[in-house]
């Protein structure tokens, strides 16, 4: 008896797209939200970027949203520290969190 690898269809991937793209900015809201001073428009700018994104069923979107997921989880925790250190590794992020917007958006266009 064989076993059948169907591929995920259509549908199925930009569900799935739409999904983390709603959880990404989620996150970000909430990053938003505590973020002060300089910080709060960076924030703003970031989950406005995530907030209107297209679901995409190709790979590297789908790879890029983990990586965006994985960078808003990081500032939301550098943000709640609150501290120098905390923006500091806060503004860091946010440079990472727009490289991954970019690379993500290089697979929609």
């Amino acid at each position: 008896m064989g076993f059948c690898f169907s591929k995920p269809d259509k549908k199925e991937l930009l569900n799935d797209s739409r999904i983390r793209v709603e959880d990404n900015t989620r996150i970000l809201e909430v990053c938003k939200e505590i973020a002060l001073g300089e910080m709060k428009e960076s924030a703003e700018r970031v989950y406005d970027a995530v907030r209107y994104m297209t679901p995409s069923d190709k790979v590297g979107a789908a790879q890029a949203d983990k990586k965006i997921n994985a960078l808003a989880g990081d500032l939301k925790i550098a943000l709640s520290k609150g501290n120098d250190r905390g923006i500091i590794q806060a503004e860091e992020i946010i440079k990472d969190l727009n490289v991954a917007i970019a690379e993500r958006n290089s697979y929609v266009k």
